[in-house]
């Protein structure tokens, strides 16, 4: 005699606990199951992005230092920091930024301001207020990638000191969709 109440009405018990009659083979599930953990290790493993890379260059006059992520998703907020470091006295300071910077990117904020913000064929020029040599001026930008956006962008940044270039630094950015 068995205690076991029977299935409710609506419950086919060789359908729904033995399987039967199904299309999809137990090996479709499990491959498609594996797929989206491979998805999710690579994100936790960093492939996908937002971690910061270190890229530099430098003249006689200054140095730069970028540190922004060169791999991130549509849709998320990131820093870049842009350090410049004058060797000799920099009366104007230009950090130009190529428009890979800004395509398909908002610009939340720029700390600190520049003195004066202009735009000449395809760059942002931000100018600074004057750096004494031995010293150091960092600029962060905070972005974020428009969730239309993918694939790689050129983002070409130099610094100025007035209108003659004193280095170009390249690199550039992946975003996936």
């Amino acid at each position: 005699m068995s205690d076991a109440a029977p299935p409710p009405a609506d419950l086919d018990v060789a359908r729904h606990r033995d399987l039967s009659g199904r299309n999809v083979e137990p090996w479709f599930r499990r491959a498609a199951m594996l797929g989206f953990a491979a998805i999710a290790i690579a994100a936790l493993l960093g492939v996908f992005g937002q971690e910061a890379t270190t890229s530099r260059a430098s003249s006689p006059e200054a140095t730069l230092e970028v540190r922004s992520p060169d791999t991130v998703r549509g849709g998320l907020i990131f820093q870049a920091r842009f350090d410049i470091h004058a060797i000799t006295k920099l009366d104007q300071p230009t950090l130009e930024l190529e428009r890979g910077w800004f395509d398909s990117m908002s610009v939340n904020s720029i700390e600190p301001n520049p003195s004066s913000e202009s735009s000449v064929d395809d760059r942002v020029q931000l100018q600074f207020e004057p750096l004494d040599a031995g010293h150091t001026r960092s600029v962060w930008i905070y972005f974020q990638a428009n969730p239309t956006n993918y694939g790689r962008q050129r983002q070409r940044t130099a610094v100025s000191d007035g209108n003659r270039e004193l280095m170009r630094l390249d690199r550039s950015i992946l975003i996936y969709p």
